[in-house]
């Protein structure tokens, strides 16, 4: 059964496995360039969320732009009768745009993330939202008043019980807003490829008892062994824009935890074990497309690295 853990100082106790609902939306486009990871019906999509529940996993990260709303609708529509035993997080500050460069553009502003979060409780057919999180990290002056203020307001008008920040991999900007008080989470990249976060991010955000979310845990895929240096992705799936040179140098680098491995263990699950094994991870919230896949996943939570194993896993990255 999967274990539980406090997300910070919040009330919230989730399960250390979550679920990221990125691709339960569906194939959408913008000017013929995919936003997704590839199609996914909906039959499919509840069937994921189901298992998901009977494993024990009890907190769903979504956002406004996965699918323009998709997967906000098809997860409100799954949960509508388990509302008050799942955490459901979303997300807001991107906006669907499209030029000959981007498919997207950014917005912090008060009125904006006020609105959008009154969309995505309609979206999700719920009157709140366990954690709300802008979708990027404030990036100027403006930006950090812009989100305290929304929080503080859409807190007091119950809409959610807590806010908190995706931050990606700026690293620097989640320190400022941990050293000003204004999160009560923080999203992150952290994965075996992506392991920056453990230097000074994570102390600090124990000192303050800030909740960790660990995003893309397996890298986009390229930690679960499916992908070799000749990987190419379908136009419909989102990671058709990761350049060559890119994907050989993560295939590379996943490559050289294999002597990690064994029988009883995969690379998925090494990948998830070792999120875990960071007490400051309250949970982790890789993606899926089968429930075989889910079940491997959750299947993580009983794997315990010893220290030997994390001495070596240092070692690897440390050398790169």
């Amino acid at each position: 059964m999967l274990k539980h853990k406090r997300l910070g100082k919040t009330s919230l106790q989730v399960s250390e496995i979550g679920l990221g609902c990125w691709q339960l939306g569906g194939l959408v486009t913008i000017g013929g360039v995919t936003i997704t990871y590839g199609d996914f019906n909906e039959e499919d999509a509840y069937k994921i969320i189901d298992k998901s529940l009977d494993l024990g996993i009890n907190c769903f990260d979504t956002a406004d732009y996965y699918s323009l709303g998709g997967s906000e609708r098809r997860l409100g529509k799954a949960l509508k009768e388990k509302r008050s035993d799942v955490y459901i997080f979303t997300k807001a500050g991107y906006i669907p745009t499209y030029t000959e460069t981007k498919i997207s553009e950014q917005d912090l502003s008060y009125h904006y993330l006020l609105s959008a979060i009154d969309r995505s409780l309609n979206r999700l057919g719920t009157d709140y939202v366990d954690l709300f999180q802008t979708h990027f990290a404030p990036q100027t002056e403006e930006d950090f008043k812009n989100i305290e203020k929304a929080f503080d307001k859409i807190k007091s008008e119950n809409k959610a019980k807590y806010c908190g920040v995706s931050i990606g991999y700026e690293y620097e900007k989640g320190i400022e807003l941990i050293e000003r008080g204004l999160v009560d989470s923080l999203q992150i990249f952290f994965s075996l490829l992506d392991n920056k976060a453990r230097t000074q991010l994570f102390p600090l955000a124990k000192k303050f008892n800030v909740g960790i979310i660990a995003a893309e845990p397996l890298a986009q895929g390229f930690l679960t062994g499916k992908y070799d240096h000749n990987t190419i992705f379908p136009k419909n799936d989102v990671r058709n824009r990761i350049g060559k040179n890119d994907i050989e140098n993560r295939v590379k680098k996943a490559n050289d935890f294999q002597p990690l491995l064994n029988e009883s263990r995969t690379m998925n699950q090494l990948a998830l074990a070792y999120i875990l094994s960071h007490e400051e991870v309250s949970t982790c919230i890789p993606g899926v497309k089968t429930t075989e896949q889910l079940k491997s996943n959750v299947s993580s939570s009983e794997i315990k690295l010893t220290l030997d194993e994390l001495e070596k896993i240092r070692d690897v990255q440390g050398k790169w």
